[in-house]
């Protein structure tokens, strides 16, 4: 009994779906009616403004070539390697490339991904199958270069 008056309620929905869309689409009324307050005359056209006559432009002689006086060299700034908040010198490189064969050069076990910002030690669960971009001394390299350490 519940069963056939679900059935009878749902069948009703779709029948009365189906009515309404049939009445929306063969509807001809405009969906933006006009108010009533939109002049049916087209605006009266503007009053012409008078056309200024053109004045004549004063001839101008050209400019005298000017030369732009001689550079002056300076020598270069000496680089100064002024420390981080965090203490590591700016010149100094806390990272280094991997090798060819995608695998970190000895002292420098840390890998990191920065694409997903994250780094990987020793003995966690996904260090051997990681491609590192950069390899690190330490996890505090890491850290300071803005990466998060791998949470397993």
């Amino acid at each position: 009994m519940i069963r056939r008056l679900f059935r009878l309620t749902v069948l009703a929905a779709i029948v009365a779906g189906i009515v309404a869309a049939v009445r929306s689409l063969t509807s001809r009324q405009d969906p933006l009616p006009t108010p009533a307050t939109t002049p049916s005359e087209p605006w009266p056209p503007l009053p012409a403004e008078p056309v200024a006559a053109a004045t004549p432009v004063a001839e101008t002689t050209p400019d005298p070539v000017v030369t732009a006086p001689e550079p002056v060299v300076t020598e270069p700034d000496p680089v100064v390697t002024a420390p981080e908040p965090d203490g590591v010198p700016v010149g100094d490189a806390a990272f280094v490339e991997p090798t060819a064969d995608g695998e970190c050069p000895d002292g420098y076990p840390i890998k990191a991904k920065m694409s997903s910002k994250i780094f990987h030690a020793p003995g966690q669960l996904n260090y051997d199958r990681t491609t590192p971009d950069r390899c690190y001394r330490d996890a505090s390299g890491a850290t300071a270069d803005g990466l998060r350490a791998a949470k397993r």
